[in-house]
């Protein structure tokens, strides 16, 4: 038991007000557009028009050519439409009012689209524009622009490597790729709004009449999956191609990895009219490297207990009679993914790859040698290999599906390290189909995995993914090719609920040829880096993964055992028990698993998302960024290092509360501490260091871009401001549920006076850095506060934004953390914070409908 142990957040508020109507925030120059358009209404309506009929007759053209051949178009009726609309002020589900179904949204308004009855409607509603009558008299004005090229099929359907190599495809080769379908069925009903029910009865009814359209749309949505699995089968029994297997998210999109000719490639991409997204079967980067120190490791280890909680190692197996490891390995649970070979030995050559990040996980820091006392193991390990001697995945596999394999064959195992990661940067607008599997997962199971966020090569001829030295080569120094779009970090990495761990460097080095690029704290050179997705933070934490020196006069990069980390090696093929010549974010990750780890056995009954709060609330940049982080640093180390003290434990002059709950959309969780007169008022020399994480999962989709449009639901902290009464947060809260969620994702909230400067704020435009933290489902910030600054109270309130899940009783979980650290003082401000709040029942805040 820890002896400064975490303490339960008191005073749970829970307070539910009534639904209002969502709007559109105006944007001024989207609105401009608009408006020019509705001036020149003849023009702009008879250009639509125009290219509508175009679209049509090039429709019938393609589909005449594959008659010509033999070959039909699946739904040969259906038209694939590529349109840029007004995004804040049209509502893109309503396309299905002009006849067109939805299929995903793209990059600046454009939207993938299919219309199912020829345009029909689409021309009729712009025949009301041009006359300026019925319905949508004006609606015309807010589509900008019907593409009628359809080069825009390659140029956006096709993600990664395969845009590359487009040109040259090869008609009779055979590829291996994934393909994204659209099968989505949008909900256009509201939740019911109890202020217009005369009776608890009659709204009851009315959920209950919701929840049955709600079944009725998952029936109809299982049944357009059927289809689209049996046209993908239509094309590939065409082309001889093989369909290696499926992955559904569950709500609006199917994910195929399928085996075909060029040819059939070819007609897909350009006709199908369904799809979203191509690409190549992923390709996984992992270190090899095999540089051997001296065998001096025979010491006694002692196994784990046998409640010790355990990490799953997805990863190219490991050599589980490795002297250092062998004790930890849950040998009874070890099994092989890989096709044809049953053997879980990691065949990773010359000193392996799993073998390793099992060991960083138990030996996070350095190995004991010969001499020392006996080291005890905490943490038991399990074998899932999914990569092969070639370091692949088989080629029969499809990674998304093989996670939900893993997960079911581990169901008791809640802690995952995946330290495999696409060996290029992931530069998409929708969710990989890996990393939205690890969110899938997450969610519905209560798990969390923590994953590398790749690294760039010392080296590479791939002109769209340049190592380091062509880098230098080409003039960009560190670590300013960081900032290269090609640097950015790598799928899975991407994944919005797992924990993403970068690299930094361990130790200042310099010789008279020789210098390290990073040296102690700053930046790993190999690390990929943030921002994420659609601005989130990534990665999520850093650990000390190594570095490169690199040479004064040439770009020669070199490896010292001075500043890269102690592993364990396999042995299997010639290599020592341990060396110190790898390096990469591979061996980075398993040391924050270590801590979850260690989290999960303080706190056995805890969720996953707590261990995910705990560990980025106990995360701190370093010394050179803490006080003031730019923009560049967030996206270089996240919320920083982690350190396992904090973590799992206080001291007198620091004390963490920590709760767990669930909250709906426009509802909020308010919590709030007692501050004692001893940390609040004037005259008082020491300083107090606030630390607030907040922690959530949700339902994802697949079809949309942008942080909240990826989520059901989303949530988001907020806290009171200097000197504010419990009693004027919790009215300020209530009156922010009630705002036009438009007007709060458009950032157009005041600030307001005497706010805490967070470090991360809620609102870009707030802070320095720029990061919107509310992008992001693990949501930490910091702030020092002086004692004249504290009200009698600090309160936070967890607050539930509404998404694109129209049913407003579905609740997310979350975790949430807050942590008071007493700065230029030896104070115990742990026993006098805990002693100042009293237990009291919680308070139920009823708001009149």
């Amino acid at each position: 038991m820890a002896e400064f142990p975490h303490l339960k957040l008191p005073f749970k508020v829970e307070g539910v007000i009534k639904i209002n109507r969502r709007g559109f925030a105006p944007d001024e120059r989207a609105l401009a557009i608009t408006n020019a358009n509705k001036q020149n209404r003849q023009q702009h309506g008879a250009s639509l028009g125009t290219s509508a009929n175009t679209v049509v007759q090039k429709w019938e053209e393609v589909k005449s050519a594959k008659e010509k051949q033999g070959i039909k178009t699946p739904n040969e009726k259906d038209i694939p439409v590529f349109l840029k609309v007004d995004t804040s002020s049209f509502p893109i589900e309503s396309l299905s009012n002009w006849g067109i179904e939805l299929i995903s949204e793209e990059q600046d308004g454009y939207i993938i689209g299919a219309s199912q009855d020829g345009l029909k409607t689409f021309k009729e509603n712009v025949e009301q524009f041009l006359k300026e009558e019925g319905r949508y008299k004006n609606t015309a004005a807010k589509i900008w622009e019907f593409v009628t090229d359809e080069g825009w099929r390659v140029s956006q359907l096709l993600k990664g490597e395969i845009g590359t190599i487009w040109s040259t495809t090869d008609e009779a080769a055979t590829y291996t790729v994934e393909l994204g379908v659209s099968c989505s069925i949008t909900n256009t009903k509201a939740f019911p709004d109890i202020n217009k029910f005369d009776s608890e009865a009659a709204y009851q009814q009315a959920v209950t009449e919701f929840k049955n359209h709600e079944t009725k749309l998952l029936e109809e949505r299982d049944q357009k999956q059927i289809i689209r699995e049996s046209e993908i089968q239509y094309y590939l029994n065409i082309y001889s191609g093989e369909l290696h297997d499926i992955w559904d998210i569950g709500t609006d999109a199917i994910y195929f990895k399928i085996s075909i000719k060029g040819s059939g490639l070819k007609d897909i991409v350009q006709t199908y009219q369904y799809l979203f997204e191509v690409k190549l079967d992923s390709t996984y980067s992992i270190e090899t490297e095999a540089i051997n120190i001296d065998d001096n490791y025979q010491l006694t280890i002692l196994a784990p207990h046998e409640n010790s909680p355990k990490v799953c190692v997805i990863d190219s197996g490991i050599q589980e009679n490795h002297r250092l490891i062998s004790p930890a390995i849950d040998t009874a649970s070890s099994r092989s993914y890989v096709d044809g070979d049953a053997s879980t030995a990691d065949l990773v050559k010359q000193s392996g790859h799993g073998t390793k990040v099992a060991g960083a996980i138990l030996y996070p820091g350095s190995i004991p040698k010969v001499g020392d006392a006996e080291y005890q193991l905490v943490t038991r390990i399990q074998n899932a290999r999914i990569l092969d001697k070639d370091n692949r995945i088989s080629i029969t596999k499809f990674a998304p599906v093989l996670l939900e394999q893993i997960r079911e064959d581990y169901s008791d195992t809640k802690i995952f390290n995946l330290s495999v990661a696409d060996d290029a940067a992931y530069i998409g607008t929708h969710m990989p189909s890996l990393a939205a599997s690890i969110d899938k997962l997450t969610h519905e199971h209560d798990i969390l995995f923590i994953v590398a966020a790749g690294n760039l090569s010392e080296s590479s001829s791939a002109t769209s993914n340049p190592g380091i030295k062509e880098h230098f080569q080409a003039g960009t120094s560190y670590p300013d090719y960081l900032n290269i779009d090609s640097s950015k970090i790598a799928s899975p990495g991407v994944s919005y609920f797992a924990i993403t761990v970068g690299s930094i460097g361990m130790a200042d080095f310099e010789n008279d040829d020789y210098k390290a690029l990073a040296g102690k704290d700053k930046v790993s050179p190999f690390s990929r880096v943030g921002l994420g997705m659609w601005g989130n933070i990534k990665p999520d934490v850093v650990e000390f993964g190594g570095d490169l020196a690199k040479n004064k006069a040439s770009v020669e990069l070199i490896k010292s055992e001075e500043f890269l980390p102690e592993l364990v090696h396999s042995t299997m093929h010639g290599s020592n028990a341990v060396g110190k010549f790898s390096y990469g974010t591979s061996f980075s990750t398993p040391k924050v698993s270590y801590i979850a780890s260690r989290l999960q056995a303080e706190h056995p009954n805890e969720t996953a998302q707590m261990y995910r709060a705990l560990i980025v609330q106990s995360a701190r940049l370093p010394d050179h960024c803490f006080n003031n982080p730019t923009h560049d640093d967030i996206r270089h180390y996240g919320y920083g290092l982690p350190n396992i003290d904090r973590a799992l434990n206080n001291y007198e002059r620091r004390i963490t509360f920590i709760q767990s709950g669930k909250v709906g959309p426009k509802k909020a969780d308010i919590y709030h501490l007692k501050i004692p007169d001893e940390l609040k008022g004037e005259g008082r020399n020491f300083r107090v260091l606030v630390e607030v994480t907040l922690s959530f999962t949700a339902k994802t989709r697949l079809t949309r871009k942008g942080s909240h449009s990826y989520l059901s639901n989303w949530l988001e902290w907020q806290s009171s401001k200097y000197n504010e009464s419990f009693k004027s947060f919790r009215s300020r809260t209530i009156d922010y549920l009630e705002m036009d969620e438009h007007v709060i994702e458009a950032g157009q909230v005041e600030e307001g006076l005497d706010s805490i400067k967070w470090c991360l704020r809620e609102n870009s435009a707030w802070a320095n850095n720029r990061i919107n933290r509310n992008n992001s489902t693990v949501q930490k910030s910091w702030a020092i506060i002086e004692p004249h600054q504290f009200a009698d109270e600090f309160s936070i309130a967890v607050i539930g934004h509404v998404g694109w899940d129209k049913n407003l009783e579905n609740q997310l979980p979350y975790s949430l953390c807050v942590s008071f650290e007493a700065l230029d003082t030896e104070m115990n401000i742990y026993n006098i914070l805990a002693e100042a709040q009293v237990e009291v029942e919680q308070d139920q805040l009823e708001i009149e409908f």
